[in-house]
């Protein structure tokens, strides 16, 4: 009997980044509701004193990748270049959608003063990609959710 172990953050998830039988079909996720800011500061505080847990160091500063496209000198797929948004962008979407339930025009106001040192137009366009890529993961649940 054997058991598939996921390796992808809230984030992630909710933004719908995985691969299909792949990391969307395992069958544990130990990080499933942990960010990708809130994981890193967690395993920065491990490789300190007193854990000293030094082998996270590698981690902490790995590029995130999937992996799906053969690394080479001058070309390394990326987690954020793929998404089309930063994982501190993605934690502040999450925080603000999961936490604050946040709908798209108080998510406006709200990263309007978090993001003060963006344009409102700058703002405006993040956010809507972003936005559009949560609404199919939203209604995803919901459907599951009507099955149920």
């Amino acid at each position: 009997y054997q058991r598939r172990v996921r390796a992808a953050n809230v984030d992630e998830a909710l933004r719908g980044y995985m691969t299909k039988y792949d990391c969307s079909s395992a069958d544990l996720n130990p990080i499933g509701g942990i960010s990708k800011g809130d994981l890193k500061k967690f395993l920065q505080w491990a490789a300190e004193p007193p854990i000293s847990l030094t082998s996270l160091n590698s981690v902490i500063s790995a590029v995130p990748t999937a992996e799906l496209e053969p690394i080479s000198e001058k070309y390394v797929q990326t987690d954020e270049e793929d998404m089309g948004m930063t994982y501190e962008e993605l934690g502040v979407f999450g925080k603000l959608r999961k936490i604050e339930m946040c709908g798209p025009v108080s998510m406006f106001e709200n990263l309007l003063h978090e993001w003060n040192h963006l344009k409102p137009d700058e703002i405006a366009s993040i956010q809507r990609y972003g936005y559009n890529c949560f609404l199919p993961q939203t209604k995803t649940i919901f459907v599951f959710l009507q099955l149920k």
